[in-house]
């Protein structure tokens, strides 16, 4: 799998399963509460979809919000690519 975290996160592609995993487990562990709200679904398709989301981060002290547009690519029923555009 090739993903490509939100900008707002700082981080560049990750390629492979575990390496997206271990990305999600570090977000997990720097922000003491996330939250994925859908906004829309532009695109719906066997092998695509993309959405609309704001995601929201939180510490003790400070919040991180944004909206992103993400593109997932699937085969075979998995994802394969997925990348997040900052779109607000």
């Amino acid at each position: 799998v090739r993903y490509v975290p939100p900008p707002a996160l700082g981080q560049g592609p990750v390629d492979g399963r575990d390496a997206v995993l271990t990305f999600w487990r570090q977000i997990g562990v720097r922000f003491t509460q996330n939250t994925i709200t859908n906004l829309s679904l532009e695109e719906a398709a066997p092998a695509r979809f993309v959405r609309t989301a704001r995601l929201t981060h939180r510490t003790e002290d400070d919040t991180l919000t944004y909206v992103i547009r993400q593109v997932t690519v699937l085969q075979g029923g998995r994802v394969i690519s997925q990348v997040n555009e900052q779109i607000g």
